[in-house]
């Protein structure tokens, strides 16, 4: 029952939302209002946890020189997946994606799953904290659209992203010689669909059909016999054989 398939829907989700923080920039001001230098913050995947500990962790490049983690930073991560009954269809239907010249692509009915990433925001500052939340948040009201081309069939899936909740955390406890990082961390949701395997199926393009007539002795005969029609999808069409 359980054969090796892989579509990659999760993956191309895990992509898309980490592509979507790629462009967060933090700007530094000189006293009298004008910019002094502007920073592109780096994304990647990472846990909130390791990512801590590297920050209070110093690496070395030589015997005498210690190097840290630039900051400010953002990394995210996956969450749990949740099924969603509230976007349920039948689960008999099937998916035909029909392709020119080739086989058409079958699956049946996708599955509704809500998918959780977590984005942390890691600054030394308090100001280049809120400078990324402010580039973020305005655009989830509460809930950002993106189309993904997750498989074979679905070439345009929209899914909302939504913002469910926004903590901005100061870590200042210990003693004074403890460095402060400021983790924000944002959650979302985001409202995707998971396949299953996805094939490609040859079109039925005949069909033979015998009817039998029930005579009064018990004995059957054959009174009409059909061949089947032949020939491409767009024949079967015109010959009002639908198809789907």
């Amino acid at each position: 029952m359980f054969g090796h398939f892989y579509n990659e829907s999760l993956r191309k989700l895990t992509v898309g939302f980490g592509t979507l923080f790629d462009e967060v920039y933090v700007v530094r001001s000189n006293s009298d209002g004008t910019q002094n230098n502007k920073l592109q913050v780096p994304i990647t995947y990472s846990s909130k946890e390791k990512f801590i500990r590297r920050l209070n962790e110093q690496s070395g490049i030589s015997d005498t020189t210690k190097v840290e983690i630039t900051l400010p930073r953002m990394s995210f991560e996956l969450g749990s997946i949740d099924y969603d009954p509230t976007r349920h269809l039948n689960k008999t239907n099937s998916r035909v994606k029909r392709v020119n010249g080739a086989n058409p692509y079958r699956s049946f009915q996708e599955v509704p799953y809500n998918v959780s990433f977590s984005l942390y925001l890691y600054s030394r500052s308090m100001d280049d904290n809120l400078q990324m939340i402010e580039q973020i948040i305005p655009y989830f009201a509460p809930e950002f659209i993106v189309t993904l081309k997750l498989n074979n069939i679905e070439q345009n899936l929209d899914v909302p992203i939504v913002l469910t909740n926004v903590a901005v955390q100061e870590q200042y406890e210990g003693n004074f010689l403890d460095r402060r990082i400021i983790a924000s961390s944002l959650n979302f949701v985001c409202k995707t669909r998971l396949y299953s395997p996805i094939n490609q199926k040859q079109v039925i393009v005949g069909a033979n059909i015998n009817f039998a007539e029930l005579f009064g002795d018990g004995t059957t005969g054959d009174i009409a016999a059909t061949g089947g029609a032949s020939g491409d999808i767009a024949d079967y069409t015109e010959k009002g054989f639908g198809y789907d």
